[in-house]
């Protein structure tokens, strides 16, 4: 990045078109968002706004902990016509992902080159596995949020605007989610290099640590319900999980979706899959391991330890989550975003340009041919139908609390028909 005020706002400009392309990529891989809410987003973020206001509900726990973003955003469904809440809370995530995809685009992520950094920048839309249930909402922004942060960790804040916008969502993803405690090897790799350097603890790591500090605070002092912790935690499942979730479905193109029941009994089939996944993993880990000796041999030291450090933050994010509290696919999606910034990385140091247009094709047909999000995430009523099924029913009973139906099947919203200005 030049320092100069013109290459500084050249580069700003870019980043801001880098997030606007981010914001209508998730509008264009989940059209069907606006048109309905999704779990927490409805049932809690948006409905205790609207019976309780903005402010109070932002001091609740849900699932054990607190969330400071979807908190905040889920309120702006309360202040358009009811009819438009889905469309309104679509807009906010779409922001937010366009604000982690510029800040992604602008910092040193070590990828190199412009086309490198902005496939990096769309990686949290584009991954398959975000396609499961974390696209284009709100309770899982989180997710997306931590291939963001992971990349402040790693970058250096040449300017104030970046050490401000990287410190401030170091913070926010704290306040938001106990899953950042998943940066630890980020944040002490970044801690490492600066004290060895003989520099002072960064801003961005001291967001993070303030961020992280806060909510663990919180979840000892206020949370009134703990999480539910997980029953299985069969090494070999976690270990096929990760293969599966986090490498094979989003770099193999057309590898069809598992469940988790399905991977609790050994086949055939399962190993074969296995087998791929690893054989995957075996070549990230040579092109990791040729690329940390060169590295090592031009005293790139930074760049030695990142190399280690990306690849150690996927395996422990995952398998940690995983132990805890479970391995559903929206918890391999950050492992993913820092398998592919690894392979992204490792391409700088490709001498065969061959070799880099067989990784990019594999990367692209991986994207478009799991372009469509899952049933799960797509299927089922609209926010509108429901809406007028309520006022239907209140125009026959005032004093009746309608239920709305959302996504996923099961969940729904509760209106008075005061809300519906019914009655």
């Amino acid at each position: 990045m030049s320092d100069s005020p013109v290459g500084v706002e050249r580069v700003f400009r870019r980043g801001v078109l880098v997030g606007v392309v981010a914001g209508l990529m998730v509008w264009a891989r989940a059209p069907f968002a606006p048109r309905n809410l999704w779990g927490e987003d409805g049932a809690r973020f948006f409905l205790h706004a609207l019976e309780d206001g903005w402010i109070e509900p932002m001091g609740r726990s849900l699932a054990g902990y607190f969330h400071f973003l979807p908190r905040l955003l889920g309120p702006v469904g309360t202040l358009v016509p009811i009819e438009w809440a889905p469309a309104a809370l679509f807009v906010c995530g779409a922001a937010a992902v366009a604000w982690f995809s510029a800040t992604i685009y602008l910092a040193d992520s070590l990828v190199g080159g412009r086309r490198a950094a902005f496939a990096l920048a769309l990686m949290p839309v584009l991954l398959p596995i975000t396609g499961f249930e974390s696209i284009a909402n709100l309770a899982n922004l989180h997710f997306l949020m931590l291939c963001a942060t992971a990349v402040v960790l790693v970058g250096e804040q040449e300017t104030q605007g970046r050490r401000i916008n990287d410190t401030l969502l170091a913070t926010v993803v704290g306040l938001t989610s106990p899953t950042t405690l998943g940066l630890i090897p980020l944040a002490a790799a970044r801690v490492w290099l600066d004290r060895n350097e003989g520099r002072r603890l960064a801003p961005v790591v001291v967001g993070w640590i303030v961020g992280i500090g806060v909510q663990l605070l919180l979840i000892a002092t206020l949370a009134d319900e703990s999480r539910e912790m997980a029953s299985d935690r069969s090494v070999q499942k976690i270990g096929f999980l990760f293969l599966e979730r986090v490498v094979s479905y989003n770099l193999v193109p057309f590898w069809p979706r598992i469940s988790g029941e399905d991977a609790s009994t050994v086949t055939a089939s399962l190993v074969l899959r296995a087998l791929v996944g690893a054989a995957c993993l075996a070549v990230i880990g040579l092109l990791l391991a040729r690329a940390f000796v060169m590295a090592r041999r031009r005293e790139d030291e930074r760049r030695a330890v990142f190399l280690i450090a990306v690849p150690a933050t996927a395996v422990f994010f995952f398998t940690s989550a995983s132990w805890l509290v479970g391995s559903e696919p929206r918890y391999a999606v950050f492992s993913a975003f820092c398998l592919v910034w690894a392979l992204l990385t490792v391409t700088v140091d490709l001498s065969v340009r061959v070799l880099k247009i067989v990784l990019a094709v594999f990367l692209v047909l991986a994207v478009t041919t799991h372009w469509v999000p899952s049933d799960l995430r797509r299927t089922g009523p609209t926010w509108k139908d429901g809406i007028d099924l309520a006022v239907d029913k209140c125009r026959l009973d005032p004093d009746s609390v309608p239920v709305v139906p959302i996504l996923p099947e099961g969940w729904s919203v509760p209106l008075s028909c005061n809300h519906l200005n019914v009655g």
